[in-house]
């Protein structure tokens, strides 16, 4: 088989994995599949008419995301997103979003400046407009720019495995009322921090930013 053959397949099976992990992510957070429901590759792949290659990629980016438990040669399992599941993600999320502001701070330049401010006009402009969809494509360019900053490249790999996760639960929970507003003003507050390079108030600012969208999400979670 020629190498461009080889490559084109396996950028479809790519594409194809990316769409049926978020059909799939999509159905475990609307309950479609339960807590403790074993998923079978081959049922997934009658239920979303593919075939199992692109299933099986899913399956472990969603392990990677905690949303499933891969049981070898059997399927996987589906776990429990409650309160605690929420509350560990952000925490640990806030512990190396706090590490990327630190190096980020003093390693500000005048371009990356220059794109957190752009992507914090755009996030102002959805809040304005009441766009979620808008807000968390703008919100994760802020946050992209900070991290790339952080010139840790492990502590992104891990943020970016839940990313699309966030993602899903804001799409399928949303947020309370005022949420967006606080939003903005936190990266405002952190954004000031960031051009005084006052380091320790900007870490303070990032947990505080972390926590906040935790216990949003949380109360999302009950409602």
């Amino acid at each position: 088989m020629p190498d461009d053959d080889l490559t084109d397949i396996l950028a479809s099976t790519g594409l194809a994995a990316n769409g049926i992990t978020d059909r799939i992510r999509a159905d475990i957070l609307s309950g479609a599949f339960g807590a403790g429901h074993r998923i079978k590759i081959g049922e997934l792949a009658e239920r979303y008419a593919v075939s199992a290659m692109p299933i099986r990629e899913a399956l472990r980016t969603l392990d990677g995301e905690g949303l499933l438990t891969i049981i070898p040669n059997k399927g996987a399992r589906v776990r429990t997103v409650d309160a605690k599941f929420v509350r560990n993600l952000y925490d640990i999320r806030g512990a190396l979003e706090s590490l990327l502001v630190e190096h980020a701070c003093n390693n500000m330049t005048f371009r990356a400046q220059q794109q957190i401010e752009a992507a914090q006009t755009r996030l102002e402009d959805a809040v304005g407009r009441d766009d979620t969809t808008d807000l968390l494509a703008a919100n994760a360019d802020f946050h992209n720019v900070l991290n790339q900053l952080g010139d840790n490249p492990e502590a992104v790999r891990i943020l970016r495995m839940g990313q699309n996760l966030i993602a899903s639960f804001r799409g399928q929970f949303g947020f309370q009322a005022g949420r967006l507003t606080g939003i903005a003003e936190e990266h405002r507050a952190l954004m000031e921090a960031l051009w005084n390079r006052d380091v320790s108030r900007a870490i303070a600012i990032s947990r505080m930013h972390s926590t906040s969208a935790r216990d949003d999400l949380i109360a999302s979670l009950k409602d």
